[in-house]
C-alpha cells in the first residue's frame, strides 16, 4: 500500500491525471512549482544525484548553485511530464522544430534502425511523435519500474498517447528480449533504447564522459552489430510552452571490420559518448538523471 506514496509511485501520475483533465491549464504552472519543492525537499537522494552530477558537466559552478539548478531541473521534469499527460488524455497540439531533418528523414524510412536517446527532455512525447509523423510502430525498451502499478501505468500511456504505435518492452525479460529485438531489427523495425547509463541487470561497457568514467549498457551497439543497422542519436527538448526540439545527429555505424569485435564496439560508444556529451553540455537542465553514480569520479574511487 505504501508504495502507491513513493517517489515512482502510481498515486503521483494518477493525481496528475486528474489534474490534467479537471483542473484549468492556468493552473498548471502553480502546481508544478508547489510538486517541485515538494520533491525536491523529499526526494533527498535524487535531488543530491543531480547534484553530483551538475558538479562534473558543470565544474566551476558551486554547491549552492547546483542545487538551485537542481531545482531547475526538477522543475522542467515537472513540465515535461505534465505536456505527456495532455498529449496522452487531451491531445492538445504541441509545436516543434526539428534539427537533423535528413537524418530525420532517414531514420523514418529505414529498413531497420536503432533509436539512441537519453533520460533527457520528454523522450516518451517524443516517441508518439515519431509515430504520428511517420505512421510507424516504434518499440521502447525502458527500464523496469520499481513498482508495478506504475509500470502498467507508463505502458498504458505511452501506447495510448501513440495510439497503439508505440510498444513498451521492459528489460527484464534476459536474452529472450534480445532475441525479439533482434528479429525485430532484421524486419525492419525501430527499436528505441536509453544508452546513458546501466540500470538493473543488463550487460555494460566501460566509456568516459566529460573527463569521467561512465557505464553504458551493451546491448544497443551489439544489437546494431549483429542486426547490421545504424544507430540514430535522438533527443527531444523543450523549448518552451508546448514546444519542443526533436534533436537528431548523424547515425552511428558500428562496424564489423575484422575478429575484434570489442575494438568495433569500443569505437561505436565513443562516438555516441561525443554525441551524448555535447547534448548534456547544451542542455543540463533536462538531463534527468536522478540515479546515484551515472558519472564516475576517478578521484572518487
Amino acid at each position: 500500500m505504501l508504495n502507491r506514496f513513493a517517489v515512482r509511485g502510481i498515486i503521483w501520475r494518477q493525481y496528475l491525471d486528474w489534474a490534467v483533465i479537471n483542473l484549468p491549464f492556468f493552473l498548471y504552472p502553480i502546481l508544478q512549482l508547489y510538486w517541485t519543492l515538494f520533491f525536491f525537499f523529499f526526494a533527498a537522494p535524487a535531488r543530491r544525484s543531480i547534484s553530483a552530477n551538475l558538479s562534473i558537466v558543470l565544474p566551476e559552478s558551486s554547491r549552492a548553485m547546483n542545487y538551485l539548478r537542481a531545482f531547475r531541473i526538477l522543475h522542467n521534469y515537472a513540465w515535461t511530464i505534465t505536456d505527456g499527460a495532455i498529449y496522452k488524455l487531451i491531445k492538445e497540439e504541441f509545436s516543434y522544430e526539428i534539427v537533423g531533418a535528413n537524418w530525420l528523414d532517414q531514420l523514418g524510412a529505414a529498413q531497420g534502425a536503432i533509436v539512441l536517446t537519453a533520460h533527457m527532455g520528454n523522450y516518451d512525447l517524443g516517441a508518439a511523435l515519431f509515430a504520428e509523423k511517420f505512421n510507424r510502430e516504434l518499440r521502447m525498451v525502458r527500464a523496469p519500474e520499481p513498482d508495478q502499478q506504475s509500470a502498467q501505468h507508463i505502458s498504458a500511456s505511452l501506447e495510448k498517447s501513440g495510439e497503439g504505435a508505440v510498444k513498451i518492452d521492459y528489460n527484464t525479460a534476459g536474452a529472450m528480449l534480445s532475441f525479439d529485438l533482434l528479429n525485430a531489427l532484421r524486419r525492419g523495425e525501430i527499436v528505441s533504447i536509453q544508452g546513458d547509463r546501466v540500470e538493473g541487470e543488463v550487460a555494460e561497457i566501460p566509456a568516459q564522459m566529460f573527463g569521467m568514467r561512465l557505464r553504458l549498457p551493451t546491448g544497443p551497439f551489439v544489437l546494431a552489430q549483429v542486426a547490421g543497422v545504424p544507430i540514430y542519436p535522438l533527443f527531444i527538448v523543450r523549448a518552451g510552452y508546448r514546444i519542443y526540439q526533436i534533436i537528431v545527429r548523424e547515425p552511428i555505424n558500428v562496424l564489423r571490420s575484422g575478429p575484434n569485435r570489442d575494438a568495433d564496439l569500443t569505437l561505436a560508444v565513443e562516438n555516441w559518448c561525443k554525441v551524448l556529451e555535447r547534448q548534456i553540455a547544451d542542455h543540463w537542465d533536462q538531463w534527468f538523471a536522478f540515479a546515484p553514480g551515472v558519472l564516475l569520479d576517478e578521484k572518487k574511487q
